[in-house]
């Protein structure tokens, strides 16, 4: 029953990410701001990305996560980027970035010394084609994240074992409650989803 319930959740799901990526796609660009380039934030390289109207609208929803409405932008143009670029829905990536550090900290690091939005462990530095090894630059981190992301979805039976690798969380010893991180990666970024569709309206 549970495994039933699990593959009904995750077919509505990737539903409502594909309604949205569609929906969005067929609506008038809204006015852009442009990005201002080459700002350095306590360690962290914030470069300009390229701004769509897909990347503005993820930029409005991040910003319920921070104030600072230049990272929140650099975020979502990375994110836009880096997921066209791997074939991965920009609202999963920005449900796994959220699900990883929802207060949008580019310092980060965790107890096991992962860096940055997606947490990436230092190990996968510049070993991704990455423009840059620097996990601390919101552009490079992203790129690694999306990258590892998308080596896991292609060599993965299905989303729930891509992201439960994502997080290492492959027989649940390193993390305690690591099984429950694809539910609340596909929860975060359904809510993107959702909020990204009604600032269309």
């Amino acid at each position: 029953m549970g495994t039933v319930k699990s593959v009904s959740h995750f077919i509505a799901a990737g539903a409502l990410l594909v309604a949205g990526v569609v929906f969005t796609a067929q609506l008038p660009p809204p006015t852009l701001r442009q990005p201002a380039a080459g700002i350095q934030m306590a360690g962290a390289i914030i470069e300009a990305p390229s701004f769509s109207r897909e990347a503005f609208r993820l930029s409005e929803v991040l910003q319920h996560y921070t104030s600072d409405q230049a990272t929140a932008d650099r975020i979502a143009g990375a994110i836009v980027d880096e997921g066209t670029r791997r074939n991965l829905d920009p609202a999963l990536l920005a449900g796994v970035l959220l699900t990883e550090d929802v207060t949008l900290d580019t310092t980060a690091r965790s107890f096991v010394g992962a860096r940055g939005l997606m947490q990436v462990m230092p190990d996968h530095a510049g070993k991704w084609g990455c423009s840059s090894s620097n996990l601390f630059s919101i552009e490079s981190n992203i790129c690694h994240g999306a990258s590892i992301l998308q080596d896991n979805v292609r060599n993965s039976p299905n989303m729930r074992t891509a992201l439960l690798r994502y997080n290492g969380c492959v027989h649940g010893s390193n993390t305690p409650g690591c099984h429950s991180y694809p539910d609340k990666v596909m929860r975060a970024a359904n809510r993107t989803t959702a909020q990204m569709l009604a600032l269309a309206e």
